[in-house]
């Protein structure tokens, strides 16, 4: 039984950084995203940085990463795959903006989660709460700094109340 290859579309270095053992692509034009759906790892990255972007440019980018992705998969053959929008942990990103082109230009899903955690950082999610530890406490992120982002601000810290807001 052969595993679908997972593309991680990442917004921001910092994801990356965490992960060993896959590709890291810097650049995604269709020969090296063919690359990096035939090497044998069963995970890649895409590192896009649009997080340093305006939601414009934010969006041109994803949708080119997306066209190119969309021809590489079709020179490869590949037809098993998932596609995964990696954001920041603490819900600062152009979302849904970007999971918005990425379904437009690579076609609806079957289905979409927003799962932010990262356990290492002292970010968790319990019972849609999204969680900073702050000395080993759990603080709700919209209470933090984080929430605060002058450009990726947010009021909430339940999830569906955060997708709310920001859709």
């Amino acid at each position: 039984m052969t595993r679908p290859k997972i593309i991680v579309l990442d917004d921001d270095p910092t994801g990356s950084q965490t992960v060993h053992s896959c590709l890291l692509l810097t650049r995604w034009d269709v020969d090296t995203l063919c690359r990096g759906l035939t090497d044998p790892v069963p995970i890649f990255f895409v590192l896009s940085n649009t997080r340093a972007l305006p939601p414009e440019i934010a969006a041109e980018v994803t949708r080119t990463v997306c066209c190119h992705l969309k021809a590489a998969i079709a020179q490869t053959g590949t037809t098993d795959y998932i596609v995964v929008s990696r954001s920041d942990s603490t819900l600062r990103g152009h979302y849904p903006l970007e999971t918005d082109v990425i379904a437009a230009e690579l076609g609806p899903f079957d289905a979409h989660f927003l799962v932010p955690a990262f356990l290492e950082g002292g970010r968790i999610t319990r019972d849609s709460q999204h969680y900073l530890l702050v000395e080993g406490q759990p603080v709700p992120v919209h209470e933090t700094e984080f929430a605060r982002d002058s450009v990726f601000g947010y009021h909430h810290s339940y999830l569906p109340d955060y997708v709310a807001e920001k859709t």
